[in-house]
């Protein structure tokens, strides 16, 4: 680690105007960045992009942090060639952009903060030549080097084998029957490649997130609600769980069933209504644009909106990963679940969600 601070004092008020502009900023770039992956070529909005980076460089260079100028300085060369349509654009060169634009935010965090900043230097300079080796990439080895850049910065997209891990005791009372349900959860991970570690992650998160919530839902419900959902969603035919491309009325009908079936097997193991309500209603949506019955805000389970959430953050970060070979990135998850507030998802569990990802890294 390296610690970066200025010779001399930075006037309060220059930084305060710096500090205010990067954010605005932030969220600019958060924004190009959905609308792009809508319409990749959209000229107007790959400059939008474009000038946002390079105002964040320029205010950078401003007030002399030098180690944030250096990777926004090959960030920005490497957009020029996204709008001279040498590079595409892409969802992994838009991971790419936030998490850089996550580093830069945390190096002013720091600096606003503490009035310096630690960071990774053998990290950067990482970054900066994977940049600069990614410029002069020929066609076919882009994606290639934009997986590894990213997995530099964020290691946690890269594909490793799972650990065996004993995390369940410190959320739950000892249960013969969760015990079960857990096994047969895990046994479930080897029909579906990418499902692999999926039984942890997801109530691990589900687990965390209660807690931070004040423990408003039975954490062996949870747990057990979560187990038996994804032993259901095993029982689908594998073609429909691994499928690529969009599905048609037959195979959406199929999929949808999961919801009954998992929550009669709850209601049937555990005689419990909540963990069972918990589970028919997880595809329910704020705006009431969900199924089976179109609910919306407080008429959806406490329990049901903990586990929306959970499941759409893993389906971002680790997807259909048997083909992709890597996962999303934790930023890329966030936002997307961000932008969804009081649409798809409850704001107190998104902004909870935020915090506990965050701390759990």
């Amino acid at each position: 680690m390296a610690t970066f601070s200025l010779g001399g004092t930075l006037d309060s008020e220059i930084f305060a105007e710096a500090y205010e502009d990067f954010v605005d900023q932030y969220r600019l770039c958060e924004s190009s960045i959905v609308e792009l992956e809508h319409a990749p070529q959209d000229d107007a909005l790959l400059n939008d992009l474009f000038r946002t980076v390079h105002t964040v460089k320029a205010n950078s260079s401003m007030i002399s942090f030098k180690p944030m100028v250096m990777i926004l300085q090959e960030l920005e060369n490497v957009l020029d060639m996204v709008r001279d349509g040498e590079i595409p654009f892409s969802d992994r060169a838009g991971d790419l952009v936030l998490l850089l634009m996550d580093k830069a935010r945390d190096f002013m965090d720091q600096y606003n903060e503490n009035g310096q900043v630690e960071y990774d230097s053998e990290l950067y300079a990482a970054v900066g030549a994977g940049l600069q080796k990614l410029s002069g990439a020929s066609p076919e080895l882009i994606a290639p080097q934009l997986v590894d850049i990213i997995a530099l910065i964020d290691p946690s997209t890269r594909q490793v084998p799972q650990e065996e891990k004993h995390w369940l005791d410190s959320y739950i009372q000892p249960s013969t029957d969760l015990q079960f349900l857990y096994n047969m959860a895990q046994a479930c991970e080897q029909r579906v490649g990418y499902w692999q570690g999926r039984t942890d992650r997801v109530v691990k998160l589900a687990l965390a997130l209660n807690e931070a919530g004040g423990s408003p839902v039975d954490a062996n419900e949870l747990a057990a609600s979560l187990f038996t959902h994804d032993i259901a969603m095993a029982f689908l035919p594998t073609t429909l769980l691994t499928k690529q491309s969009s599905l048609d009325a037959h195979q959406i009908k199929l999929m949808r069933q999961h919801v009954q079936v998992s929550a009669h097997l709850m209601r049937s193991m555990f005689d419990s209504h909540s963990a069972g309500t918990m589970l028919m209603q997880h595809q329910e949506l704020m705006n009431g644009q969900g199924y089976p019955k179109g609910l919306s805000g407080d008429q959806i389970s406490t329990g049901a909106k903990i586990i929306a959430i959970v499941h759409t953050f893993e389906a971002i970060t680790h997807g259909h990963t048997s083909v992709s070979h890597h996962k999303r990135p934790l930023m890329r998850a966030l936002l997307e679940i961000s932008n969804k507030a009081e649409v798809d998802f409850d704001k107190k569990w998104v902004e909870l969600v935020m915090k506990v990802v965050r701390n759990q890294q």
